[in-house]
């Protein structure tokens, strides 16, 4: 199974050939209907069929690459769907424009590149979730779209003792050091750190916070272990917690785990109180 996982893992690199030909083919139909550029059609054969290889090739190494496991939820589901969608129309629409029936089906082909581009767009964004988790592409938005997308109102911590010490210190940290692996939609070894109640509620193996004990929480031991140690995380090569940001982690978690008060309720070290002053930019 290894090298099945070795083979799958090479999806996320080739998805972009078909997503290039998918619009250079679109610009390219769409152009080809007039009689200025119509020359441009003969090139259409061999574009569709590139798409169409390139799009089964991608879909079976993304099969390949969800058999490893830990791709869950509604953006999972979806993305294998539209995406195996890409590959089946794209099939069928290849095999009509190099069959001796293109003429035929000749006013079919632009319309089937823009829904092909419509599809691939679909599967992207879903795919996104899966990296980013579900919020990402809104996390910056303006106040009227971030409620479109259910999410309320941004927080802006303008004083250390107003931020709350999850949400706006230890999640954030976790969303961008840890969301692309472990995110509502892909939970490696079953943990979500996208909330809080996940977080506590641990993964496969049982809890990773220990609250008031840092040393025997799994989360903490792993994120302070040597950058070369295997078990260090996060793993392959992404961008690891700052040293200060392990101090807060192991701060927070010594401190109970706390979350839904204010940092003006607790007790803090001056140490402590000028690491999260620094990582809040106040």
């Amino acid at each position: 199974m290894d090298f099945l996982y070795f083979l799958g893992r090479f999806h996320v690199l080739v998805l972009h050939l078909p997503i290039g030909i998918i619009v250079a083919l679109c610009a390219l139909e769409w152009a080809s209907r007039k009689e200025k550029y119509k020359y441009l059609a003969v090139a259409s054969p061999f574009l569709w069929g590139a798409m169409a290889i390139s799009a089964l090739v991608t879909v079976c190494l993304g099969y390949l690459h969800f058999s490893e496991g830990g791709f869950v939820g509604d953006s999972a589901n979806q993305h294998r769907t539209f995406g195996t969608a890409v590959a089946l129309v794209a099939t069928l629409v290849a095999f009509l424009r190099t069959s001796a029936f293109a003429d035929v089906y000749k006013q079919v082909f632009f319309p089937a590149s823009a829904v092909l581009l419509l599809l691939v767009s679909i599967t992207g964004h879903f795919g996104g979730n899966l990296t980013h988790g579900s919020t990402y592409l809104v996390e910056y938005a303006p106040g009227p779209l971030r409620s479109l997308a259910g999410l309320g109102p941004k927080r802006k911590i303008t004083a250390l003792a107003d931020a709350d010490p999850f949400a706006d210190v230890v999640g954030p940290m976790f969303h961008d050091r840890c969301g692309s692996c472990h995110n509502a939609d892909k939970r490696e070894n079953d943990l979500n750190l996208s909330t809080y109640e996940a977080v506590m509620r641990g993964g496969e193996n049982g809890k990773v916070v220990v609250p008031r004990d840092p040393q025997m929480s799994e989360l903490f031991r792993r994120i302070s272990l040597a950058p070369s140690d295997e078990e260090f995380m996060p793993a392959e090569g992404k961008t690891p917690l700052t040293a200060r940001q392990v101090d807060i982690i192991r701060w927070w978690i010594g401190a109970g785990a706390p979350n839904g008060v204010t940092l003006g309720t607790l007790t803090l070290p001056d140490d402590v109180k000028a690491q999260l002053t620094a990582e809040l930019g106040l």
